[in-house]
């Protein structure tokens, strides 16, 4: 699964959560955009090898909401907290959100999520040999 996937999952669910009248933006912001407001950020994912070709990824985002102050961020911020503990891509999975935090900064409302997942990584096909002979002689034995 790829983080766009996640991105999209994510931008749907705050479409299904709030509805029309909320613009949702997943690339930077221009001067003049409308609010009410969500921009999708992508932090810092990592990918960390558990066992073998297995690996746990972890996708954090920082979801930016412009409202209407204090009071309707907090109200979203409750929202956020319960909706996206679980959002669908596109390809079926369902993904849990963890170490959600919210926080208020210049009239903005950052809602912090990560969204962990197993990857496996395919091992690149060695080619086997297809026949060894193997010839030894020992010292003073005849040959």
């Amino acid at each position: 699964m790829q983080i766009n996937d996640v991105v999209t999952a994510i931008a749907i669910k705050l479409h299904d959560t709030f509805g029309d009248n909320y613009t949702i933006y997943t690339e930077s912001i221009e001067q003049g955009f409308q609010e009410p407001a969500f921009f999708i950020a992508l932090l810092e994912p990592n990918l960390k090898q558990a066992i073998g070709n297995r690996y746990h990824k972890t996708i954090p985002f920082d979801i930016h909401y412009f409202g209407k102050g204090n009071m309707d961020a907090h109200i979203t911020a409750d929202k956020l907290m319960c909706d996206m503990e679980y959002i669908q891509c596109l390809n079926g999975d369902l993904l849990r959100g963890t170490k959600m935090r919210a926080n208020l900064i210049d009239d903005v409302m950052h809602f912090f999520v990560n969204y962990n997942m197993h990857v496996y990584k395919e091992k690149e096909a060695i080619p086997m040999m297809e026949e060894l002979t193997i010839q030894s002689h020992v010292k003073g034995e005849d040959a």
